[in-house]
């Protein structure tokens, strides 16, 4: 049996599409009324190398910089939330048929982060903020061994 096909860290480097849902209903979300356009966020998974390489270079940059104390502090869902957000940041390579105003949303880190905090987490069953979903979607493998079966 040829074990490649199990390799997820290498498929995970290939974005997969993840069609977001409505953070509060659940619903799949349309760019349009014919609900032809899905709107997709395109996601490299986490155990994809280069993924890898990036949230490390973050959590260095974050240490360097941390008051020694910080860790006796009291923690908010704020702080978890950033947490989070800087986690997807380096995940996402695309989007299809979401906009920011006018403007298709691009890939630069403004665009990132406002797309990733336009909610915060809030517990709720079937309320998933974008975060949450792109996190979650990232660390399936099902979502990114499928690309490498279809090698």
């Amino acid at each position: 049996m040829d074990f490649t096909k199990f390799d997820s860290r290498s498929a995970a480097d290939k974005p997969a599409r993840l069609h977001l849902k409505d953070p509060a209903s659940g619903e799949e979300l349309f760019a349009d009324e014919a609900r032809s356009k899905p709107c997709v966020v395109l996601v490299r998974g986490t155990e994809s190398r280069a993924v890898q390489s990036a949230l490390r270079a973050v959590q260095c940059a974050k240490l360097k910089d941390k008051p020694k104390k910080e860790s006796e502090e009291a923690r908010t869902l704020e702080d978890l939330h950033a947490q989070m957000v800087d986690g997807a940041v380096p995940l996402i390579t695309g989007f299809e048929n979401i906009a920011r105003g006018e403007a298709a949303l691009t890939t630069s880190e403004d665009d990132l982060r406002w797309f990733l905090n336009l909610q915060m987490i809030n517990g709720q069953e079937g309320e998933k903020s974008f975060a949450e979903q792109v996190l979650a979607f990232a660390s399936k493998r099902e979502s990114y061994l499928g690309n490498a079966n279809a090698r």
